[in-house]
């Protein structure tokens, strides 16, 4: 022990004492540790923003999906074409497990207002989907059936404030696509829902009467059919009647029924697939740290050979010169880990204060920055540390005389 604490103080003295040449060695640890940690935390958050969205549909809610979703993979229906039909929510209406139902349709487009145009996320829905989802207003009401044939709309706060600011948006038209709709409402602002994906939140939506878009508008099809489920209904069986339902009409391979679980499931297996690509670009930086740590050393090894060999003369061991050496490259680890891990911290402050991303560091993130860091430093060190514990004390000397 007392053997491992002297080493242990010899190798901080000579990263100490080469100041500049260690912090260089460092800089590439702390590069790799920050690339690890920060584009992580920035994969995590954007996980989290994701799965609160989708939590915040409701676990009572179904969502019938254009296309088929298998493991593993990501069906192209789910942004382009959909065999979905408004008589398929009619017959699934019928079920008596379920509560309501509602149809939403993606439409793109924007909004013009007194020359200030703004691109919102305008969606085309019925009715009861402000009965499963209630939306808290600021001002005004949600449009009704007696709407169905009106062309009106409720704002979310992004769009009500880039176009109307501190004015209120309530009788007041628009310009949505050439044609003049009336706001009947204006979600209330959520901060706390911003997020990177604010153009795609509830708070960017335009919410529009989707029989009033079927009406005036071209290829307008149904993205989406919403379906409340009654309390006490049955998952599995009233799932299995849902297939059957829509069977009648469409190939299985046209639709799915997704329920909470299978959504945040989607969620998981694509964010975990990003996180480990982002882990793997990230991990070469800290490779090249590691490198530049080995660089490091082993040119150490060189102009420290009268000190090993005088080491050795004096009854230090191979041992104790490996361990030297091992304890050495791992400080210079350590401590552009541990920077590189308070700078991404830092850094990460940073964005989410000023952008709307969510960098989100959890332990595993942290951990898994140090940790491969700190095992890149004694991997890269092992070498300089054998070549420093094989000199023999006369060559040592001899060679540095």
């Amino acid at each position: 022990m007392k053997r491992t604490l002297i080493n242990a103080r010899i190798a901080w003295e000579c990263v100490r004492r080469r100041g500049v040449r260690s912090v260089l060695s460092g800089l590439g640890v702390l590069i790799g540790t920050l690339a690890v940690v920060l584009l992580g935390s920035i994969a995590v958050g954007v996980q989290s923003d994701i799965t609160d969205q989708v939590q915040s549909i409701g676990a009572n809610v179904l969502v019938v999906v254009p296309g088929r979703i298998t493991s593993g993979t990501f069906n192209p229906n789910l942004g382009g074409q959909s065999f979905l039909e408004e008589q398929d929510a009619k017959a699934l209406a019928k079920d008596p497990g379920v509560l309501r139902t509602s149809l939403f349709t993606f439409a793109g487009g924007y909004i013009k207002r007194n020359g200030k145009t703004f691109t919102p996320f305008l969606i085309g829905t019925t009715p009861d989907w402000f009965v499963m989802h209630p939306l808290k207003l600021t001002e005004g009401r949600v449009f009704n059936e007696a709407d169905s044939g009106q062309d009106v709309c409720v704002m979310g706060s992004v769009a009500k404030t880039a176009l109307f600011g501190e004015e209120s948006a309530i009788g007041k038209k628009v310009k949505i696509n050439g044609r003049d709709v009336t706001v009947v409402g204006v979600q209330q602002d959520a901060k706390s829902e911003q997020s990177l994906f604010s153009m795609f939140s509830l708070q960017n939506v335009v919410y529009l009467s989707y029989h009033r878009l079927k009406e005036t508008a071209k290829d307008v099809q149904t993205d989406r059919i919403l379906l409340q489920i009654r309390p006490d209904a049955e998952p599995k069986m009233l799932l299995k009647r849902l297939d059957a339902i829509l069977s009648k009409r469409l190939d299985t391979e046209q639709f799915q029924v997704l329920t909470q679980e299978d959504l945040l499931g989607l969620v998981y297996r694509v964010m975990g697939i990003l996180t480990w690509l982002v882990t793997g670009l990230t991990s070469i930086a800290v490779l090249v740290g590691g490198v530049g740590i080995m660089t490091t050393m082993l040119m150490a090894v060189g102009e420290r050979t009268r000190e090993i060999g005088i080491r050795k003369t004096v009854g230090a061991t191979r041992q104790d010169i490996f361990w030297q050496f091992i304890v050495e490259s791992a400080v210079l680890g350590v401590i552009g880990s541990v920077l590189g891990l308070l700078l991404a911290y830092g850094l990460g402050v940073l964005i989410k204060s000023a952008t709307p991303i969510k960098p989100l560091i959890t332990w595993p993130i942290a951990s898994l920055g140090l940790g491969m860091s700190l095992l890149a430093s004694l991997g890269f060190g092992l070498l300089p540390a054998q070549r420093a514990s094989k000199l023999s004390p006369l060559n040592a000397m001899q060679r540095d005389a």
